[in-house]
């Protein structure tokens, strides 16, 4: 017999056909012949009060039954305090867990030696089912089953096949006690960012020879994140009132991405990484183009944002506390860095009556995650947040003309997620030049000075949000950027750009 880790002989004795026997300590054994046929045996383990793994093995090994149990199967708050029994419902049901359990109706606490005070006929007719299937190397396959399945089937390679040249496993092994848990080794590696689908024989079947109700299931290779593979897409981390932060990750590539090889953080004082998360400890695939939503409540999450996407959301039992008015989050993949975002609540739109539940959205993922231009806040229409959906301040890449041009003539700074600013974009020989840009209105008077000195990269952006330089909002009028570009060679450059504040005049 044996429970959790300690192990006994149960020594020589019989049970006569259709009959019982009851198993205890040496010291027990005197007060339990009033009941029946009593075995004692030495070293008899204690059995825990909420629960563990008891089996009943032969004498090579073979195990004859098995029972997981719990005191949640008492389902009376009365019986788990102490005194009652657990029954088998249906001695003939072999399957090994709950629902073929539950408390002794009996009003001694117990039925030793007798037929049980719950029996009744309680069939295992349901199929069982593969709860997971996912590779842990690129060589081994990981199953596991909803109950457990018949040992000699499933430990024979014969009743795998991949629908691929890889064919039949090497090896299968069997990864728990219960027989819930199976590894498949093959002998040639999976092939990164490819479906496989593996067909189980029907000789598959649970401990009541019922067979699996689909024998053919797809899974998928999925390779490590590169750097830009998965980006840092949008944070919430001044949530309302009794609400939780969020942070929403972009698969950006075409690779699948295994959700457990990432971990999030943030950075303390000294710029060191701190508060370091795995997002998760199971294998969880990202497929190409694909969002994933991280917090700590989903509820919370969805309640707050009816444009959320239930589907997307990954919860977190812990995760980084993301500083309401600045800090930085960072998207690791082991010792690889994904993505490094700091950000500040100066970041938001600047005429927002309140920052408390409102997104910062990446605009660009394709562009650099610390450029100030390329977050804005979540619109207001769609309620100031898209957790696990496209950014509402989402625009496609397009081919910027060479020097300098601007995103648009006409753009509308009202938050609504529709040309909410003006980009200034710069296509250059080399990385060389400095820019400032002064914004004048229509009468020539200066209105803001949007750069002085900045530096800019072979190709950059730059935006404005449509405000003065007191962070004022400007009329719907014609307004001329004057833009100057230089280095330190001498060479110079000044573009008039004209553009037009629109909106609506009620």
């Amino acid at each position: 017999m044996k429970f959790a880790d300690k192990e006994c002989l149960l020594g020589v004795d019989t049970i006569p056909s259709q009959g019982y026997i009851l198993l205890c300590s040496t010291g027990a054994k005197e007060s339990l012949t009033a009941y029946g046929k009593v075995l004692g045996v030495s070293n008899f383990p204690s059995l825990t009060n909420t629960g563990g793994n008891l089996e009943i093995e032969s004498g090579i090994g073979e195990v004859i039954d098995q029972v997981n149990y719990s005191d949640i199967w008492y389902k009376s708050a009365e019986k788990s305090e102490g005194g009652w029994s657990l029954e088998r419902i249906d001695p003939m049901n072999v399957a090994w867990q709950n629902p073929n359990w539950t408390s002794s109706k009996d009003s001694l606490g117990g039925t030793p030696g007798k037929i049980n005070s719950s029996y009744s006929f309680n069939a295992d007719e349901k199929s069982p089912d593969l709860e997971q299937l996912y590779t842990i190397s690129e060589r081994v396959l990981h199953l596991c089953f909803s109950e457990p399945i018949k040992n000699n089937e499933a430990l024979n390679v014969n009743n795998y096949k991949l629908s691929s040249d890889i064919s039949f496993p090497e090896k299968v092994f069997q990864m728990d006690t219960e027989g819930k848990e199976y590894e498949l080794i093959f002998r040639m590696d999976f092939i990164g960012n490819q479906k496989y689908e593996l067909q189980f024989s029907k000789k598959l079947t649970d401990l009541a020879n019922n067979p699996l109700q689909i024998n053919n299931y797809e899974f998928w290779m999925p390779v490590l994140a590169e750097k830009g593979d998965i980006v840092i897409n949008e944070l919430l981390f001044n949530p309302y009132p009794g609400g939780v932060d969020y942070l929403e990750l972009w698969n950006v590539s075409d690779n699948i991405i295994d959700l457990s090889t990432l971990q999030i953080a943030s950075r303390d004082e000294n710029y060191n990484l701190s508060d370091v998360f795995n997002i998760t400890k199971n294998q969880e695939l990202i497929r190409a183009k694909q969002f994933v939503l991280l917090t700590v409540d989903s509820a919370n999450i969805c309640e707050n944002y009816y444009t959320c996407n239930p589907s997307a959301i990954h919860v977190m039992s812990k995760m980084p506390s993301f500083n309401d008015h600045e800090g930085r989050v960072v998207l690791l993949c082991g010792e690889a860095m994904l993505d490094d975002f700091a950000y500040t609540e100066n970041m938001h739109f600047q005429l927002l009556n309140s920052l408390e539940g409102v997104a910062l959205e990446r605009i660009d993922p394709n562009k650099d995650v610390n450029n100030i231009s390329n977050w804005q806040s979540a619109a207001q229409n769609i309620g100031f947040g898209t957790p696990g959906l496209i950014n509402s301040s989402y625009q496609n890449v397009i081919e910027i003309e060479k020097d300098v041009s601007l995103s648009s003539k006409l753009f509308t700074p009202d938050n609504d997620g529709i040309d909410d600013k003006l980009f200034i974009n710069f296509k250059l020989d080399d990385n060389s030049y400095l820019v400032n840009i002064r914004i004048y209105n229509s009468i020539g008077k200066e209105i803001r000075a949007l750069a002085s000195n900045v530096y800019l990269a072979k190709e950059d952006q730059l935006a404005w949000d449509g405000l003065d330089s007191e962070n004022n909002r400007l009329p719907i009028g014609v307004y001329l950027l004057y833009i100057e570009i230089f280095n330190t060679k001498g060479d110079v450059k000044i573009y008039k750009k004209p553009c037009v504040i629109g909106g609506n005049f009620n």
